[in-house]
């Protein structure tokens, strides 16, 4: 991509969606945002303020931060979450779900200010062609072009001590985990295999509701759908929400196992996909 000030783009911007969570790193800068977002007309009956030119819309800031701590019921925390549905009602504010997934993505913007990047947004490693055009086209409507690539992908060159020719990784939201597969070859990383644990199954689960023994059962079968995986060098990199458990059940099961840290994985996206 070349701005409209005709200088060529040198970096990366990364976005990080996954795990129910807003990350973002330059070359020079990173940090952890919060995604929730709230109708302006919640955050102007909070701190007084008038309402935008144009009526109510939606806002990711560190006001809807504020209103989440206070309102929780008006607000929504994870907006990616509700990429499969056309609109989604915040507080009495019906919004198409392009303007949902672009706010938080426009809050990271903001936050980098007015220079020069090559965009790149990590989505869930979960989420399919459909989803990932959506993204796109939200992001398209911010007025610019952007690479969306499953973050399972960056996560995998996110610790620097990896050195395994596979890496599972596994990301958990609020709603679920995913299990990803990655091969690290010479030609670059792959997505090989994917496995999707819901945070409950009530079909299995009965009155226990403890996911972490259903994500290394999905550890085990992804591994065991690719035989190298199964029998070579392997490691597991876990984020969000479960991370911590994930790494002590893994050791107990005698895998090698790592937290990666919420800001990691955007990192080493502006190192993988920096314009050469």
């Amino acid at each position: 991509m070349i701005p409209a000030t005709g200088r060529a783009i040198d970096s990366v911007l990364a976005v990080d969606l996954s795990c129910s969570g807003l990350a973002v790193a330059s070359a020079s800068a990173s940090a952890v945002l919060d995604p929730v977002v709230a109708p302006a007309s919640v955050l102007a009956a909070m701190d007084g303020s008038s309402l935008p030119p144009g009526g109510d819309r939606l806002e990711c800031s560190e006001r809807s931060e504020a209103a989440a701590a206070q309102f929780p019921d008006q607000c929504l925390a994870d907006p990616a979450a509700a990429v499969h549905r056309a609109r989604v009602d915040v507080a009495g504010l019906s919004v198409p779900v392009a303007e949902l997934l672009a706010a938080p993505i426009d809050r990271a913007l903001r936050w980098a200010g007015a220079t020069d990047h090559a965009i790149v947004i990590l989505a869930p490693s979960n989420w399919g062609i459909s989803r990932v055009s959506r993204l796109t086209a939200a992001v398209r409507e911010l007025q610019v072009e952007a690479r969306v690539v499953r973050s399972a992908l960056a996560s995998a060159e996110a610790l620097s001590s990896s050195s395994s020719r596979w890496a599972v990784c596994v990301e958990t939201c609020r709603s679920r985990t995913t299990v990803s597969l990655v091969e690290r070859t010479r030609a670059g990383l792959n997505l090989v295999d994917r496995a999707v644990v819901p945070r409950r199954d009530v079909t299995r689960d009965g009155f226990d509701t403890d996911e972490v023994p259903r994500i290394l059962g999905a550890i085990a079968e992804v591994r065991r759908r690719r035989r190298e995986a199964g029998t070579g060098s392997t490691e597991v990199l876990a984020r969000g929400r479960l991370a911590e458990r994930i790494v002590d059940a893994c050791d107990r099961a005698r895998l090698l196992a790592f937290t990666v840290p919420p800001i990691a994985s955007v990192e080493a996206a502006t190192r993988l996909y920096a314009p050469s």
